[in-house]
């Protein structure tokens, strides 16, 4: 798998992760159980060094996607991307090279990955 797609895959898990942690109805089905969920800070230093891991351009891009549709990266299943839905053009629909670049699909614009 392509570097970059790999940290980007890797920060949109962060990001989900640190936004479950700080959900309101997880701490109060943390504090019914009496659990406590620390190191939160670690999320966030992690994320950091990611973000400085990814091209500056590519970051640009991942945080406008995740503004726009809550996340930037989406599965290609039997050559359709599953964040638009649309059947990818052939040129772009090749497994064996997917994962070795980084793409977008031309209709929503998202990184793409296959499975």
């Amino acid at each position: 798998m392509n570097e970059v797609l790999q940290k980007l895959v890797m920060l949109q898990d962060l990001d989900y992760l640190i936004v479950e942690v700080k959900s309101k109805d997880v701490k109060k089905v943390q504090k019914k159980m009496g659990l406590e969920i620390k190191g939160d800070e670690k999320l966030h230093d992690a994320k950091k060094a990611l973000e400085e891991a990814i091209p500056p351009r590519v970051l640009s891009r991942y945080h406008k996607l995740m503004e726009r549709f809550g996340r930037a990266i989406a599965p290609v299943v039997d050559s359709k991307c599953m964040g638009c839905y649309m059947t990818l053009p052939k040129r772009l629909s090749v497994k064996e090279l997917g994962n070795k670049e980084l793409r977008q699909c031309e209709r929503c614009g998202m990184y793409l990955y296959w499975v």
